[in-house]
């Protein structure tokens, strides 16, 4: 657990729409897990097909997701920024492989949850870690409806 876990960082979880479930002290507990960890532009936060293993809570600057195509080119899916979630299928009892690859855009501060640090907090402080588990199941659904928003959108284009 970090020490350098401030107000600073609980404020911006308690405006983070991803940790609404969580109260302050729910918050405070879950902060004493993660790490301050910074990007320049350019770094990769995760890299495709690796073991995740790292939750990301992006504090400042955006990063983006890539994923390569079936014919081998690179396609930007999306950039996230302030306030966004990345890595987050590293909070599951077991592990998995990354199928995109995040990276920095730009100076990026991070908060990081590692999951071996998660499994303590689901030990220590378990209703706290239900709420974390509940919210990342809301982002999750929410990133599904975008996915299917868009293919839907692109299937529809293509039949005109």
């Amino acid at each position: 657990m970090s020490e350098d876990i401030n107000l600073p960082q609980i404020e911006l979880l308690e405006s983070a729409p991803h940790f609404s479930y969580l109260s302050f002290d729910d918050k405070a507990r879950l902060v004493r897990y993660m790490k301050v960890e910074d990007f320049m532009p350019g770094d990769f936060l995760i890299h495709e097909g690796e073991d995740l293993t790292r939750l990301f809570f992006v504090i400042e600057g955006s990063v983006e997701i890539i994923k390569t195509s079936a014919s081998g080119e690179k396609v930007a899916l999306a950039s996230l920024g302030r306030g966004e979630i990345v890595g987050e299928t590293a909070l599951q009892p077991v592990t998995s492989q990354s199928t995109v690859v995040i990276r920095a855009r730009e100076k990026t501060r991070t908060l990081v949850l590692p999951g071996k640090s998660f499994r303590n907090l689901i030990i220590d402080s378990p209703g706290t870690a239900f709420k974390v588990v509940f919210d990342v199941l809301k982002l999750l659904r929410r990133r599904l409806n975008q996915v299917s928003n868009r293919l839907a959108d692109t299937l529809a284009g293509g039949q005109g």
